[in-house]
């Protein structure tokens, strides 16, 4: 059998972002994707088929596993609560990552009966904000999709989209999901791919995006205080720089050079898959590393050339110079979507700008 040692496997859970339509009615000026029309999908019994392969796949490497189901709207695809019981009982976690257009309380109690473990949905700013970057109305439509969840008993979480387009509102949403009693609150940089290739200039620069992380470390810890329960995430792996700045966090050095011990999930637990087929080692890097069904997760996993040229992250400019290489390694995202190469620095880190 085998081991999830031998992979690197630490993370606790492999997860699969599967994108099972890609019909959406919003058009957000940042999404990584392009097309939101209900285009070639696979079937539902090729769904199924999927869900048995990575049932496999998880056996194999012996690791526990969720899907994360997304799109476009997943619950668009009339079939998406037969997928979801299919895979709970192979014991398999499933998440939501959706808009809260069609979500009622019928749909959340539903969601909630059949297992679903949480549910994120996007808030990019106050209202006219958020209104402005997404669609009329969607900020009021968000915050009621949050209460219902939280009325059913599924862990909500936010997710908002940081670029200089909506940063101003950035600490005022996350009093507001503290105060609306969100599960998990994170935020992540803008990717400028897709319909958001045309907003790099709306990216930050290194510094000052050290300074905002500095303000939402500050304003964190003031609501923790305060009592709030919201759990506020640090998903950007710039965290890692800025908490061993601070002297917060400490790194284990030394430990083996060769070993990956937190960072970037490429290559490590984590695929996505197209409403297509597609494969990717992540939606925001759109370099395609196997077609499902043709090929098995566990072989595109394991044998995907491309991806096994993503795991040598030592090719990593200005990383493979750093001491929090095995811990950070920036977004590879961020910096495949603003210079075309996987291998290129994040452009957003700091401390190469020290250099």
């Amino acid at each position: 059998m085998i081991q999830n040692r031998d992979l690197g496997l630490r993370k606790g859970y492999f997860t699969l972002q599967w994108h099972v339509t890609s019909e959406c009615p919003n058009r957000c000026k940042h999404c990584y994707i392009e097309d939101f029309e209900r285009g070639k999908e696979l079937s539902f019994e090729t769904c199924l088929e999927i869900i048995d392969d990575f049932h496999k796949m998880l056996s194999d490497l012996n690791v526990p596993g969720r899907i994360n189901l997304t799109g476009g709207d997943p619950l668009s695809r009339p079939d998406i609560y037969k997928l979801i019981d299919y895979a709970v009982q192979k014991k398999i976690m499933v998440g939501i990552l959706g808009n809260p257009d069609l979500l009622d309380y019928t749909i959340a109690s539903r969601l909630k009966k059949l297992g679903v473990v949480r549910y994120q949905i996007s808030i990019d700013g106050l209202e006219e904000t958020h209104d402005s970057l997404r669609s009329p109305g969607s900020f009021q439509r968000s915050l009621r999709g949050l209460r219902m969840l939280n009325r059913v008993g599924i862990p909500s979480v936010t997710m908002f989209t940081l670029s200089k387009l909506n940063a101003k509102d950035l600490i005022p949403v996350i009093r507001l999901m503290a105060k609306e009693n969100v599960y998990i609150f994170d935020f992540a940089r803008l990717v400028p791919i897709g319909r958001g290739k045309d907003l790099k200039n709306e990216m930050f620069e290194p510094l000052e995006y050290r300074d905002l992380l500095l303000r939402v470390l500050e304003e964190y810890k003031e609501l923790q205080e305060a009592g709030f329960r919201t759990i506020f995430g640090r998903k950007d792996h710039l965290w890692k720089l800025l908490y061993t700045e601070l002297g917060l966090w400490r790194p284990l050095l030394n430990q083996g050079k060769k070993i990956i011990y937190s960072g970037c999930s490429i290559g490590i637990n984590l695929l996505t898959i197209l409403s297509e087929g597609t494969v990717y080692s992540c939606r925001r890097v759109p370099i395609t590393i196997g077609k499902v069904p043709e090929q098995s997760l566990l072989e595109i996993f394991l044998n995907s050339e491309k991806l096994s040229e993503m795991r040598q992250e030592e090719k990593i400019e200005s990383c493979n110079q750093c001491e929090l290489w095995q811990f950070c390694r920036g977004c590879r995202a961020v910096a495949f979507g603003t210079s075309g190469s996987y291998f290129a620095p994040d452009p957003q880190c700091w401390k190469r700008e020290e250099k």
